[in-house]
């Protein structure tokens, strides 16, 4: 059974009045954001002559996190099969129609518009983390400079340390913060784990498993 505030609850476990007890409990857990076993004695709690009693693990669960890949080419690929097991909603966007497809990106949620991807980004940036990896320089600039402006939690490039040198001294030319250009995380990923798409993407999706379990604790 899911209860979410202001949508009220979606599912069962048993009805009557058990039923009231544990909606009431997963009410209790929301506004303490904590997750515990309560112990139901049927017959003094719930006023069920059948008796005994029942354990139900009650679990506070927060906004569902997500990663925004902008770029539909092999590392995101290998990116997005990597995370589709995960809890993370993933988006894939890019404007190349016969990358960005469903059969390449199952399960994914995909945009042909670039500023559709910034504008998701920035609808909850606590819970968003964004990876920049397109086909071009330019466009990653772009992007990365908007993303900065507004940044979700996580702000990763694609590339190498002197692709991180020349993106420094171009975003600091273009007027952004260097306490902004901080938050900016590249190269992405854990570090060195080989130079296949496949392999750069372990490394990356590493890196934004272990952010996710950061965030989810904050």
């Amino acid at each position: 059974m899911i209860w979410t505030p202001g949508e009220g609850f979606v599912g069962t476990v048993g009805g009557g009045q058990f039923e009231d007890l544990v909606k009431d409990a997963a009410e209790a857990c929301f506004e303490s954001r904590s997750s515990r076993i309560e112990k139901f004695v049927l017959g003094a709690d719930a006023d069920q002559c059948c008796g005994g009693t029942i354990d139900v693990f009650v679990e506070y669960i927060g906004p569902r996190q997500r990663v925004v890949i902008f770029g539909a080419g092999h590392v995101s690929y290998a990116l997005a099969g990597l995370l589709r097991p995960s809890a993370l909603e993933v988006v894939i966007v890019d404007d190349r129609g016969e990358w960005n497809t469903e059969e390449r990106f199952a399960g994914c949620r995909r945009e042909l518009d670039f500023d559709v991807g910034i504008r998701i980004c920035k609808e909850r940036p606590e819970a968003t983390m964004a990876c920049v990896m397109t086909c071009s320089h330019d466009r990653d600039f772009e992007l990365i400079r908007e993303l900065l402006e507004g940044p979700p939690a996580y702000v990763g490039l694609i590339g190498s340390r002197s692709k991180r040198a020349c993106f420094l001294s171009r975003l600091s030319g273009a007027g952004v913060s260097a306490e902004a250009i901080e938050r900016m995380r590249c190269p992405m990923g854990v570090g060195n784990t080989g130079k296949e798409p496949e392999l750069v993407a372990i490394s990356i999706a590493s890196e934004l498993l272990m952010r996710s379990h950061e965030l989810a604790s904050l």
